[in-house]
């Protein structure tokens, strides 16, 4: 293959510099343009060649083209260009334009995108430096919340004074269990004397009004990307709810900030995202993209791995059971209430099976844990939003919300006494189904 550059002024040695090919395999072609003529008798142009042309004078950048379209050439032709691009198109169909804004646009772009990196950066750094840190994740730890605590955890080292992270709930999923130990990612459990009267406080993968229990916390910094809720008045927030994931946002600030990012947190904000975002087939955006091809080139893919197998308790099995013996299907909806168990993400694993059954386009699956009911909802993200549909179904019975495809709801039943005859596990199902079918349609039938 062989590469002629065609044209006159600055740009021809920019080219062929950018290209780092040997000398031998580029030919510039900047004089003599009226005997304008390509390869020889020895060495013909041929369909693996390439021809690129450019010259700012629009006029005789046409010039060059009709020389160009008279030889008919076999080779591509590519063409760089300010003129407008779609008037060239039309009148040279078989050739290849660019237009040279939409090159400049991309840079300043990734220019901008530099810029607003370093500035959150150095925003939180500033808000943190020389006081103690305090990250919060609110209710049971999951993958992206632990990976982005952790991120935010390094990114404040050195200017915090000391950083902790406290979570409010239980690990009640093994694989996020694992995923703490093998990264041995240091977690400590909420409790009110981490509080300190000069600490700054910062929620990830959760907003202020997730957080309703706890009057006392006053949240500095928040970074999250579920739909916008109350913020409250923070020094800082982030939030951004057309990215599939946190650690997206996270990944985002040190790749345009260009610091450095350790193994350990590439790992964890890897599984974070491939986690929230089912390996990139839910809530996607360019950016979860993005930071996907970033943080794999810096991921121990042995060790998600390892995390990945560490998924489903045996005792799962049983509720597994239950629920394809108890399963009620009505056309596109695929529901079932597992009764009591003490682990109440074990919604979640039947609810991520029950989805991929044929035809099926919503899986809503619950059950009673303590003195709450879990209610687990998984889309196709063809039609209604999962997370509206949830807090539509349930606010004011406790909280309620998620994404597109995928939510939860945790209802208080002192708040359902109400409304229950009695508060028997068939009494909680009846009621869930007539609650639901007001939206679901196939299920009040």
């Amino acid at each position: 293959m062989k590469i002629y550059l065609v044209g006159r002024g600055h740009h021809l040695q920019e080219i062929r510099d950018a290209l780092e090919l040997p000398r031998r395999a580029v030919q510039v072609i900047e004089d003599n343009l009226e005997t304008l003529r390509f390869g020889t008798p020895e060495r013909p142009v041929s369909s693996e060649d390439l021809i690129i042309v450019t010259d700012n004078d629009e006029i005789f950048l046409r010039a060059l083209l009709d020389k160009l379209l008279r030889q008919e050439l076999v080779a591509k032709v590519m063409v760089f260009t300010p003129a407008s691009v779609s008037a060239l198109i039309r009148e040279y169909p078989g050739f290849l334009f660019c237009d040279e804004k939409l090159i400049y646009r991309k840079e300043l772009h990734e220019l901008r995108a530099r810029a607003a990196g370093l500035e959150k950066v150095g925003t939180i750094r500033k808000i943190a430096s020389g006081f103690p840190f305090l990250t919060v994740i609110w209710g049971n730890p999951d993958p992206d919340a632990i990976a982005s605590a952790f991120a935010l955890n390094e990114l404040v080292q050195g200017y915090a004074r000391e950083s902790v992270i406290a979570y409010m709930g239980e690990f009640t999923r093994p694989e996020n269990a694992a995923m703490v130990h093998m990264l041995k990612i240091s977690m400590r459990k909420f409790t009110r004397d981490l509080l300190k009267p000069e600490s700054i406080v910062a929620a990830v993968d959760a907003q202020p009004s997730f957080f309703r229990d706890e009057d006392r916390l006053r949240f500095d910094i928040v970074v999250d990307h579920h739909p916008l809720s109350g913020l409250g008045g923070p020094r800082f927030a982030d939030v951004r709810p057309t990215y599939g994931s946190t650690s997206t946002i996270f990944a985002e600030y040190y790749r345009t900030a260009g610091l450095r990012l350790s193994k350990k947190a590439a790992t964890a904000l890897f599984y974070g995202l491939k986690v929230d975002t089912g390996n990139l087939t839910r809530n996607v955006s360019d950016a979860d993209v993005d930071a996907f091809r970033y943080l794999r080139t810096r991921t121990d893919e042995n060790m998600v791995r390892t995390i990945e197998l560490s998924q489903l308790p045996v005792e799962t099995l049983d509720y597994f059971a239950i629920a394809i013996a108890k399963k009620k299907i009505a056309r596109n909806v695929a529901f079932a209430y597992l009764g009591t168990t003490p682990n109440p993400d074990t919604c979640v694993y039947v609810a991520d099976f029950f989805i991929k059954l044929s035809g099926i386009s919503w899986a809503v699956i619950a059950c009673r844990s303590k003195e709450r009911v879990i209610v687990v909802f998984r889309s196709d993200g063809f039609r209604a939003h999962a997370g509206n549909l949830a807090e539509a179904l349930f606010t004011g019975y406790g909280s309620a919300g998620g994404h597109r495809t995928m939510a939860r709801a945790e209802l208080d039943i002192s708040l359902l006494r109400a409304e229950l005859r009695e508060q028997s596990d068939l009494a909680i199902e009846n009621w869930l189904l007539k609650r639901l079918g007001t939206k679901l349609k196939p299920l009040a039938s």
